[in-house]
């Protein structure tokens, strides 16, 4: 616990520090190699971070806030590309650069004038409610789990999936809220409903971590697809993001990386294509409810073989567990010291 502190420590102090500079230098150069020349400094701050931290969920969030997305977001910063800009305000920029959030800036239209395609951010009603909803289904998936023995395999690693769901949106949500609270600007969600999806395109495009999906498609998407078409621009977003998923499978095991994560990433991004091709030629018009099934056991058989696995292999997954469950006995420990007084007994 204390190593943890000690981290955790640090990442507060660098990471504003990094994001001070880096504003401060963006400031007095242009977009362009200068401003790339400036940020590069900050760089290997970010790499180091997740190497700080025992704990492999915070080693994993780490890599995921700093590693992947800081870097990523000070790049497009240094070639003039949202979210971040200069002209943000200092604490607006600090938490926009290190955490996974989404401010509507200044420069957006007003709600009179936002178009009917785009609505607002939500409230922070919007936020707590997931919140509470994912830590109680999570309570829910941990005292169900000693008692999925029975169970065929690709029906507990549909439920590692739900667990992952559950656990970023309870994660991303209590940022956006903790920020939202700070800032009292509107931020906007991560996930829609990423469990109930029927298409592959909907899930990676418009449900399943929105934030990385932004910065995919800024850095590595648009840039393809205006040289060398969509189904390019496609492909490049899904190998930038397996790329960013064997440099997590290095921090998470400390094991070299053996591609399964591109394997599985470009799979999707061409699955992804034949369905859209495939819809577009008429070919693939199934059912919803079929269309449901079809598409979830896609994913399962493939998270389970080429994602989950390397991870199992690894001996991550059952850190992770006995992690999740320490966590939660801890939180269900100072819920129930606090309630005590109110005559509310919490059991679990």
């Amino acid at each position: 616990m204390a190593s943890e502190l000690r981290a955790m420590a640090w990442t507060v102090l660098l990471v504003p520090a990094c994001a001070w500079y880096a504003r401060s230098a963006c400031r007095r150069l242009r977009p362009g190699l200068p401003r790339l020349a400036a940020l590069a400094p900050t760089f290997p701050v970010f790499v180091y971070l997740p190497c700080l931290f025992n704990s492999l969920h915070f080693r994993l969030f780490s890599t995921f806030f700093h590693t992947w997305l800081a870097i990523n977001k000070l790049v497009l910063l240094a070639l003039g590309i949202r979210p971040l800009h200069p002209s943000l305000p200092l604490v607006p920029f600090v938490l926009c650069a290190s955490l996974p959030i989404k401010l509507r800036l200044s420069q957006q239209p007003p709600a009179a004038k936002r178009s009917p395609s785009s609505p607002p951010p939500p409230p922070l009603a919007d936020f707590l409610r997931p919140c509470a909803r994912s830590f109680f289904f999570l309570s829910c998936l941990f005292v169900a789990y000693p008692h999925t023995g029975w169970l065929p395999v690709y029906a507990v690693h549909f439920l590692y999936c739900v667990q992952v769901f559950l656990t970023l949106d309870l994660v991303l949500s209590s940022v956006a809220l903790a920020s939202a609270t700070v800032l009292g600007a509107g931020l906007e969600r991560q996930f829609s409903t990423p469990l109930a999806v029927a298409s592959l395109n909907d899930f990676w495009g418009r449900q399943w971590n929105l934030m990385a999906v932004d910065l995919l498609r800024a850095s590595a998407y648009e840039p393809v697809r205006a040289r060398w078409g969509r189904d390019a621009g496609v492909l490049a977003a899904f190998l930038m993001s397996g790329l960013l998923h064997e440099l997590l499978y290095l921090y998470l095991t400390l094991r070299r990386p053996r591609g399964e994560m591109v394997l599985f990433f470009m799979l999707h991004g061409v699955s992804q294509i034949a369905e859209r091709w495939a819809r577009a030629a008429g070919l693939w018009r199934p059912p919803k409810v079929a269309a449901y099934l079809l598409v979830s056991a896609f994913m399962v058989v493939t998270i389970s073989e080429l994602f989950f696995g390397p991870f199992m292999r690894a001996g991550a997954d059952v850190r992770l567990m006995e992690e999740a469950a320490a966590m939660l006995q801890l939180i269900m420990g100072v819920s129930r010291r606090l309630l005590r007084p109110f005559g509310v007994v919490l059991s679990l």
